[in-house]
């Protein structure tokens, strides 16, 4: 599912969660700087092409599991933050 991880360039590490959308293996979560962290989310990936991520919900304590959130298609040397669309 994961062809190639990515970072956020304003991402804050929250910690490693446990994911099970990604076959259970633990991963870094992060989270936008300056802000309360309600949600985190995985480093961008690749998948298929497209740019995507998994988002954690701290006040639930669980992973929004329905949705895997894409940000379009992938370009090499993209500077990805949060807040932004990648394309």
């Amino acid at each position: 599912m994961v062809d190639k991880w990515l970072k956020w360039e304003n991402g804050k590490e929250w910690g490693e969660i446990q994911c099970p959308m990604l076959d259970d293996e633990y991963v870094m979560t992060y989270y936008p700087e300056g802000v309360p962290c309600y949600y985190s989310y995985t480093a961008p990936f690749v998948n298929d092409g497209d740019l995507c991520y998994y988002r954690y919900d701290h006040d639930e304590g669980c992973w929004d599991t329905d949705t895997l959130f894409c940000m379009g298609e992938y370009i090499e040397g993209i500077i990805l933050k949060f807040g932004q669309r990648a394309y």
